[in-house]
């Protein structure tokens, strides 16, 4: 399984009117959905020389995290939510010695569960490892009440892990990807949901917000929020397991990549009908060396071999213009300032990294933060609609899916909000930011 590390990222809001095409209500039934606030964490921590000591300077990096109340008395502990993996797990070791004091700060923040402490712990078994490209997790397994803030819902008996051993990982995560009879042998968080009537059905939406929105970012489990998009929610079939592999994910069929500058007729690039993934756990998208070479070009980005980056100069993040990803009926448009990450005032990184045609093509939060999407594995579908943030309604996901809701938001009033990140980058500033670490 390809390993990455992967600080999560984030979206903007802005302000509109419309008015809204909801599902027959015969196909809703009474409140079967639940929201969790995504706040983003903001760290800062130093760049290093390669095998070296020497700090060069600080950057700011964010990570996103819901909040959950475990245990009987609840105890609080934030996670970090990905759609790249499948289990739920806590207790990062907080003490890892790749961890920066900072970071080590920030781990004991979001929280530690304690299960002598709790009155319905059950600890199983079964335990497990998770090697991560930087970083792993040795795990034993637990079931307990696990509740949801400000809402009356507790989910009873959850399986989930908890971490006994890790290194350089300062979040417990989150995974939103399939579970029991598919690549677990055990219900996972959204199983759970499903199975005790918290949801209609295996279905949740993302927006995961930005900085400029005041930690406005959503995870609604059964839900959708009409004021977090525009136009209408098209729905695509998830595919089974690509090539060689063999674990579910959230595969869909990409049909074209354009880039759109003002004032010019917009560039289509070759060879962009793929199988793609969404994974809202990883901070870049990952696309055919032929596609991200020829969109470096139109940046005019030079590439980093020992990194596989491309760096572009800054002043074509503030140029008006979007990169266009476009799945059957629908394109999400991703503005240049979102898809360019700026490192610091002069150097900036293109949001996409070439992998060869044999690797995982994936789009994430440099494709996420512009885009609303529910994941529903029950009707076995992905719908989008371009991310707005004009307040929020949040309804029902039926049964039969969430093709049918259009957004209440006004496209002429969108704006976007960047975000930073580092990497290892040799000869540039080096050494990776400790982030969060998820399976892809």
């Amino acid at each position: 399984m390809t390993k990455l590390l992967l600080p999560l990222a984030l979206v903007a809001s802005c302000t509109a009117s419309a008015l809204p095409r909801n599902p027959a209500s015969a196909d809703l039934v009474a409140k079967s959905w639940v929201s969790l606030p995504i706040t983003y964490k903001e760290r800062s921590a130093p760049l290093r020389k390669r095998d070296q000591d020497v700090p060069l300077f600080n950057i700011t990096s964010i990570s996103y995290l819901v909040e959950l109340s475990i245990g009987t008395p609840g105890q609080s502990v934030k996670v970090a939510i990905d759609t790249g993996s499948d289990e739920l797990w806590v207790n990062p070791d907080c003490t890892s010695s790749g961890l920066t004091a900072s970071q080590a700060r920030e781990c004991n923040a979001d929280g530690q569960y304690d299960v002598s402490k709790s009155s319905t712990a059950d600890i199983l078994s079964t335990t497990n490892q998770i090697i991560y490209g930087k970083g792993a997790v040795d795990l034993e397994y637990v079931t307990d009440n696990i509740a949801l803030p400000d809402s009356t819902i507790n989910v009873t008996s959850a399986q989930f892990g908890v971490a006994t051993q890790s290194s350089d990982l300062n979040e417990g995560i989150l995974g939103l990807g399939w579970g029991n009879g598919l690549n677990l042998d055990y219900n996972n968080f959204i199983d759970e949901l499903a199975v005790e009537n918290v949801t209609n059905s295996r279905a949740f939406s993302v927006a995961l917000g930005s900085v400029s929105a005041n930690n406005g970012g959503v995870l609604i489990f059964g839900g959708v929020d009409t004021k977090k998009f525009t136009g209408s929610l098209v729905s695509n079939k998830i595919l089974g397991p690509q090539g060689n592999e063999q674990l579910n994910r959230y595969w869909i069929q990409m049909t074209g990549i354009a880039l759109s500058r003002s004032g010019s007729s917009s560039k289509a690039y070759s060879n962009a009908n793929m199988a793609i993934v969404l994974d809202s756990g990883s901070s870049l998208s990952y696309l055919p060396s032929s596609i991200v070479s020829s969109m470096a070009s139109d940046f005019s980005g030079t590439y980093d071999s020992s990194s596989q980056l491309y760096t572009v100069p800054c002043s074509q993040a503030t140029s008006s213009g979007t990169v266009d990803f476009t799945f059957g009926a629908v394109t999400i448009k991703v503005p240049f300032n979102e898809f360019i990450w700026q490192y610091s005032s002069s150097l900036c990184i293109l949001g996409a990294v070439p992998v060869g045609d044999t690797s995982t093509a994936l789009l994430g939060d440099t494709f996420m933060r512009s885009a609303f999407v529910v994941f529903d594995q029950t009707t076995e579908t992905i719908s989008m609609a371009q991310y707005v943030n004009c307040g929020e309604n949040e309804q029902a996901i039926p049964a039969s899916g969430a093709g049918n809701f259009t957004g209440e938001c006004d496209t002429g009033s969108a704006k976007n909000a960047g975000g930073r990140v580092t990497f290892s980058m040799a000869g540039l500033a080096v050494a990776a930011v400790a982030g969060l670490a998820v399976a892809l």
